[in-house]
């Protein structure tokens, strides 16, 4: 079950070196240690919609329903581009909505041709804001593919 945050403490906004809020995802540490960390709520909420999205549904050991659909449509056949995009967006929206409820996604937008769709791949950016403070937003570029 998510755990709403509730609002934004003005702290979070800025970088800073004393408060980390979580960890990176695929990223080196710029400080000698083993994962990279994240001093701003934006940058924690980035990080875990790709975390969320890369996610296949089932995957995650004692949370099963943790994840996205988006593999699944992937793989579906393609009737017209507007309904596969539409598929993606609710996915996405329902996936956000239930695991990140602080995070509000403003707009997607889909980057792909069908030489892609025939490798099952696609790139997608996430523009959000947090739900708190809709001033407070950015966006995430995310491959993802088999």
């Amino acid at each position: 079950m998510a755990i709403e945050i509730g609002k934004v403490n003005k702290a979070d906004l800025v970088e800073n070196d004393y408060k980390v809020l979580g960890i990176g995802i695929n990223q080196s540490s710029n400080s000698n240690g083993i994962f990279s960390v994240n001093y701003t709520t934006i940058s924690q909420a980035k990080q875990n919609l790709k975390n969320l999205i890369l996610t296949r549904k089932g995957e995650r050991i004692m949370q099963p329903e943790f994840g996205c659909d988006i593999y699944k449509i992937l793989f579906e056949p393609i009737i017209t581009d507007e309904s596969f995009e539409n598929k993606i967006s609710n996915t996405i929206t329902e996936a956000v909505n239930s695991w990140l409820p602080y995070i509000k996604i403003d707009r997607i937008n889909y980057f792909f041709d069908d030489v892609e769709i025939d490798k099952h791949t696609i790139n997608i950016e996430l523009l959000f804001s947090l739900k708190s403070n809709s001033k407070i937003s950015d966006s995430v570029q995310i491959n993802v593919n088999k």
